[in-house]
């Protein structure tokens, strides 16, 4: 009796376990998917438009583990990058009062003035090179009461550095006008657009390259327009408009309602199986006495 027992229990909970496994099989048929209305679909290295602006998708991956798996396959957070140039991007630079510059190769001191508006540029004075280029008067200077004076070579005589140096060049500029500033890639046309005691602004425009990071389901600005991204498998992203957001999240929960039942049955179909091996088990222990 008891190895009747045992095996019509086996029998129950093999039953069980098979059928949820198939009814697993089933529902895998009809597991629900996101689809939506994207305005662009990318791959590596493909471009779409907005507002006469061309993106550029570059380097989908796999960001890291965890997450829902929504859109990516299960098991990780999808990532991409999305890359543009903006023509006629805004730059600005500094010219500080009393910092020394470059102008026409040659080195001037920058003084601004708020009052009038301007900046004066006054060149700054090479006195080695000048005494070397005057035969007249000795390579350097002497020292007296903490002033610096040039000494002349026939006599010895001496006059101060400041009487003897010619007056210096200047270059004065007011806000408006163009002004030629130095940048790592050469010499930029700029506009003076404010004039401070501390120093004087500049402005230009230039292309500038912009880069911006995808993620599932994160919000996205391209040419005031705003978008959010979706990745529907591993090597594409589909760029879609925020009006889509809503539709977007519920397809996401229906996604989530569909795991969740989907892993009771898992769970139905493996308790089962273990509970059909022990009544086995059980069967062929042996009786007392």
């Amino acid at each position: 009796m008891q190895r009747r027992a045992a095996a019509a229990y086996f029998a129950f909970f093999l039953v069980i376990s098979v059928a949820a496994y198939a009814y697993i099989g089933v529902a895998e048929s009809q597991r629900p998917h996101v689809t939506l209305d994207a305005s662009a679909e990318l791959t590596n290295e493909s471009t779409f438009t907005v507002g006469g602006t061309t993106y550029t998708a570059s380097n989908i991956h796999m960001a890291g583990g965890g997450g829902g798996g929504h859109g990516g396959g299960g098991g990780g957070s999808m990532a991409a990058d999305l890359s543009w140039t903006n023509e006629s991007s805004r730059y600005t630079a500094t010219l500080e009062h009393n910092a020394t510059t470059t102008y026409q190769n040659e080195s001037y001191r920058v003084l601004t003035d708020a009052n009038e508006s301007t900046v004066t540029l006054r060149e700054e004075l090479n006195v080695s090179a000048l005494l070397a280029q005057d035969s007249a008067v000795k390579n350097t200077l002497a020292t007296q009461n903490g002033s610096q004076y040039v000494v002349y070579r026939s006599n010895n005589t001496q006059v101060p550095l400041e009487e003897w140096l010619p007056e210096p060049a200047t270059r004065t500029f007011s806000t408006g006008d163009t002004y030629p500033h130095q940048t790592d890639s050469g010499t930029q046309e700029t506009a003076i657009v404010n004039v401070s005691e501390s120093g004087a602004t500049l402005e230009w425009f230039a292309p500038r390259d912009n880069t911006v990071e995808l993620s599932e389901g994160g919000n996205v600005t391209l040419n005031d327009q705003r978008f959010f991204a979706h990745f529907p498998d591993h090597h594409t992203v589909e760029i879609v408009s925020a009006q889509h957001y809503g539709e977007y999240q519920t397809q996401l929960s229906e996604q989530d309602y569909f795991k969740e039942r989907t892993n009771g049955l898992w769970g139905v179909s493996i308790l089962s199986g273990i509970a059909a091996v022990l009544m086995l088990s059980m069967a062929y222990l042996p009786n007392r006495g």
